[in-house]
């Protein structure tokens, strides 16, 4: 027992530690996005010299394809960003109003946590998962602890069946492991930020792809096997 609430005493003092690195990545996330507004801002007031300058770079007889991949991926990218924002701020109020519901402190802050990595597939829910459930511990009970672990489980399971489908959707399918390795790959390029945006870049990617006849192969091994059913069936239903 002596054992215990020394270990007990420790957790408690490192819960400024553990509160200050949370804050660390919360700013770095939020710096993040402000370079994100300032870089959209640019492209948005060069758009028509990017694109003048695309076709250009691939010949007049080529424009049709270009032009073609340039309208699908501002569709793309527009209902990528958009969706995820919004999916964002619904996870993170009914995270906020969950923990403030159970009681715990720092209600607020586990809440944006919570919706600030859900963004990021797959792997931000785990980040979100054990910086709630650390920080629960540090500042609370076990029965608070545990509570906490079961909402943010709770909350992502409603989430990925749910809110993703309907709110995001995709007119790009990415198959899981191709969507795994580009997190992996983005976050050793470039941190957390690389994270966030090796989706978008990967369907950028497959659009490209499934546009040129000589990269259709790549563009088949990013989606899988659900386009090429859903397009042989539709060959089907044409004939």
């Amino acid at each position: 027992m002596a054992y215990v609430d020394d270990t007990a005493k420790k957790l408690m003092e490192s819960g400024t530690d553990v509160l200050g690195t949370t804050f660390g990545a919360i700013s770095s996330l939020m710096l993040f996005y402000v370079f994100i507004l300032i870089f959209t801002f640019f492209i948005l007031l060069y758009r028509r010299l990017l694109i003048r300058f695309i076709v250009w770079v691939f010949r007049d007889e080529n424009e049709h394809v270009v032009m073609d991949i340039v309208e699908n991926i501002q569709s793309i990218l527009r209902q990528y960003i958009l969706g995820l924002l919004l999916e964002m701020v619904i996870v993170a109020g009914v995270a906020i109003t969950v923990f403030w519901m159970i009681g715990i402190k720092y209600a607020a802050l586990l809440g944006i946590i919570v919706g600030l990595f859900n963004i990021i597939p797959y792997i931000g829910i785990f980040t979100a998962l054990l910086l709630s459930t650390v920080i629960t511990f540090a500042t609370g009970s076990i029965s608070n602890t545990i509570a906490v672990a079961v909402s943010v489980i709770g909350i992502h399971a409603v989430d990925a069946n749910f809110l993703l489908p309907t709110i995001v959707g995709s007119k790009v399918r990415l198959n899981a492991l191709i969507s795994f390795i580009g997190i992996i790959l983005g976050e050793m390029i470039w941190g957390l930020s690389g994270m966030f945006l090796s989706i978008p870049v990967i369907a950028i990617f497959k659009i490209i792809f499934d546009r040129i006849e000589t990269l259709k192969p790549w563009g088949y091994l990013l989606g899988g096997d659900y386009e090429y059913k859903k397009s042989a069936a539709k060959a089907m239903k044409t004939e």
